[in-house]
């Protein structure tokens, strides 16, 4: 039987839906589509996270939660700031010593997250997906935790597999929701189906509520999955939202810069973070900052 998703406010979704000490998925990809807002109101309410899920290439979604401290372990495939360099926070953690992580290729990332969306234990990794010569590592001597060799039932050769990924709770961002929790997408959803799927909790952030999912949309994410989502027009900022706004390029380069040093990460915490989502679209001036974005992704 599906869900029945519930219209939210942002803070009722953190506090209803995600405990402390559970693994949290983020969706999106890079600087797009990912959720910005839900991630700020976790670290407003200091939820303690076991385990992260970061999307296939995660950015300053993830560097922004392993910043604060909140953060025990993290999966990763790839996890940085693309043209603007590393993921400072997440490097200063690594080598801290703070941070458990548990090291994907990108394939298997992928191949995890289907497994777990389809309620299987593992899957498996193509023929000669890894190098044959014994002397080269590979991410299965890396993280013998999620990758195992086994003998194929069927041919007796030895492949590799991958452990599912079963998050506890799933966040995605989306241009649209209807009255049904259905989710509608401009551009492309990623893994957002995947990690909504596979997760045992799915909370939606979306731009605009509408009674039925414009014929603009190209994908959907049925309602049936989803448990609450909240309304916030600009949610994914300073990340881009399909047909709507592109990422902010400089306030992106600003975190970055702030995030090289842990006090200038707290101060970029406390001051533009800050202590609610309306405290950061006034510190961001977002209407004039969407506006010019959106003029960008025109």
């Amino acid at each position: 039987m599906g869900k029945i998703a519930r219209r939210l406010s942002l803070e009722a979704l953190v506090n209803e839906f995600v405990p402390p000490h559970k693994t949290v998925a983020l969706g999106g990809l890079h600087f797009h589509n990912t959720p910005m807002a839900l991630v700020r109101e976790l670290i407003r309410q200091q939820v303690a996270i076991a385990c992260l899920v970061p999307p296939l290439d995660g950015s300053i979604n993830a560097d922004q939660l392993i910043g604060t401290g909140l953060v025990k372990q993290v999966l990763v495939a790839y996890l940085g700031a693309e043209i603007y360099g590393l993921a400072p926070r997440f490097r200063a953690a690594v080598e801290g010593g703070s941070l458990t992580v548990r090291d994907f290729e990108e394939a298997g990332y992928t191949l995890a997250l289907q497994a777990g969306a389809s309620g299987l234990p593992f899957a498996a990794l193509p023929t000669d997906f890894l190098p044959s010569d014994q002397q080269l590592p590979t991410v299965g001597s890396v993280n013998s935790q999620d990758y195992r060799a086994l003998n194929d039932p069927f041919t007796g050769e030895q492949t590799f597999v991958v452990r599912a990924i079963t998050p506890d709770v799933a966040l995605v961002h989306c241009q649209f929701v209807d009255t049904l929790g259905n989710c509608g997408y401009l551009g492309a959803p990623f893994l957002d189906a995947d990690i909504a799927r596979a997760a045992k909790v799915c909370l939606v952030q979306a731009e605009q509520a509408v009674e039925v999912l414009p014929a603009a949309c190209r994908s959907v994410l049925p309602g049936y999955v989803v448990d609450a989502y909240c309304v916030l027009p600009g949610g994914a900022h300073p990340a881009s939202s399909h047909g709507r706004y592109s990422y902010d390029d400089q306030h992106i380069a600003d975190y970055i810069a702030a995030a090289a040093s842990a006090d200038d990460f707290a101060h970029y915490q406390t001051n533009i973070i800050g202590d609610s989502e309306d405290a950061y679209r006034v510190a961001v001036n977002i209407d004039e900052r969407l506006a010019m974005l959106a003029r960008t992704a025109s």
